[in-house]
């Protein structure tokens, strides 16, 4: 058995190094060799945006090492791309129009020669830049620009946004730029601090990773809004297990947290330990679970048009817990990671009208790579949300506010809605409404 053992291993080690010599033999440079490989032969080419895949056979020659191919951009540029031996295509990005384009399709052994190039003709799609330059979109916000755009290719592109206004009677030009690859982005311009009266004036230009630019794309003048935070002195908080308008009022008021904590102007910091409500107990009413998912309102004092909304999630309740885990449970478990808004479309005392939905909102997780001390950052400075995301605006005159609980952050907002049982703080902004 053992020399049958041996000579199976003799064996492999035979093909195994022959094998070697042949793959050896294809990467050895040989110094001497100035014989070009044979060209690649042709097969067929597929139109992609912004560029090409091309299909070919590849040469019989021993020593080709891979096939190439190259083109002249619009800026003057020579773009190349490769692909090894044994690639069945090869693909070709950075056209920047749907012109006809010559692609140069060649072969390149180890020694560097280079075949004889074929000439691939092919008319690319719409490229990824250009497709996002039709999809921009710049809306006044408040104190702010949104800027929103699609991208469903996820390709890189960077847009420079120039945008001017007169400064106590100065003209101010800014540029700001934005890197993005993904499929749907929003981007704020924020801290413009200008009067409604003062128009803004917006360019911008997009451009890929290859050099291809749009012109100057103009989004004329524009007035920002403005807006202020309201003041909670006057809000009113129903009692818990109260309806109103078909939807009763959650429980926060166990254990350490209270419902009157959410609205008291302390977020659930060093300094205001257990300052939040908890809804993690079942609070039922009439068969009905209020507290999963828990709904919370409040009655303004007064109408007021809504524009914008920061949270403060849960973050711990026992001070000696922080050494530990400074973080606590911000951006996870206990805390809300999407919720809906509500408006009262109906008489101040909630009795007649409907709960009309403002927009649902997805608190983003914060990103792998920040740190503790990043995240606890963001806790304290709040969560900030427009009432409309998609295009600011105010909405229309309310005295009641409704926040209802869509999912916890757990299991990428998975989770059960049992976990979603914690808030801090409240905090609207919007302007009170005209008589």
């Amino acid at each position: 058995m053992n020399s049958i053992r041996n000579i199976a291993i003799f064996l492999l080690l035979v093909f195994a190094g022959f094998y070697s010599c042949q793959e050896g033999d294809r990467f050895a440079i040989s110094s001497d060799d100035k014989t070009p490989p044979s060209p690649p032969v042709f097969d067929r080419v597929q139109a992609l945006p912004g560029g090409a895949r091309l299909f070919y056979q590849i040469p019989a020659d021993e020593d080709v090492i891979s096939i190439e191919a190259s083109f002249t951009a619009t800026n003057g540029k020579l773009i190349k791309s490769a692909a090894s031996f044994f690639a069945p295509y090869l693909e070709v990005f950075g056209f920047g129009n749907t012109n006809e384009q010559t692609i140069q399709l060649y072969a390149l052994d180890r020694a560097g020669n280079r075949s004889n190039v074929v000439d691939v003709r092919v008319t690319p799609l719409e490229p990824a830049y250009s497709r996002v330059a039709k999809s921009m979109e710049v809306y006044p916000a408040f104190g702010a620009l949104l800027l929103t755009w699609e991208n469903e290719l996820q390709k890189d592109v960077n847009l420079f946004v120039d945008f001017s206004f007169s400064d106590n009677g100065t003209r101010r030009s800014i540029r700001q730029a934005f890197s993005s690859n993904k499929g749907v982005e929003h981007q704020f311009i924020n801290d413009l601090n200008l009067p409604e009266s003062e128009p803004v004036s917006v360019q911008v230009t997009v451009e890929d990773l290859y050099g291809n630019r749009t012109e100057s794309i103009d989004f004329g003048q524009m007035h920002l809004k403005t807006d202020e935070q309201i003041s909670k002195s006057n809000w009113v908080l129903p009692y818990r297990g109260v309806f109103i308008g078909g939807v009763g009022m959650a429980n926060g008021d166990n254990m350490e947290g209270r419902n009157s904590y959410i609205i008291d102007g302390n977020i659930n910091d060093e300094f205001h330990p257990s300052n939040y409500g908890n809804f993690a107990v079942a609070y039922t009413v009439n068969g009905v679970n209020l507290n999963v998912p828990f709904n919370f309102m409040i009655d303004l004092g007064d109408k007021y048009e809504l524009s914008r909304i920061v949270t403060h999630q849960r973050r711990f309740f026992d001070p000696a817990t922080l050494a530990g885990n400074p973080r606590g449970d911000l951006y996870r478990t206990n805390n809300v990671g999407i919720y809906k808004m509500y408006y009262w479309d109906g008489n101040d005392d909630a009795t007649v009208g409907k709960w009309v939905e403002i927009s649902q909102i997805k608190i983003p997780m914060p990103d792998p790579s920040a740190s503790v001390l990043d995240i606890v950052n963001m806790g304290n400075l709040g969560d900030e949300s427009l009432m409309y995301p998609d295009k600011p605006d105010f909405t229309p005159p309310t005295r009641w506010f409704r926040y209802q609980v869509v999912a916890p952050f757990d299991n990428n907002y998975g989770g059960g809605l049992i976990l979603a049982n914690g808030l801090s703080e409240i905090t609207l902004y919007g302007r009170k409404a005209s008589k």
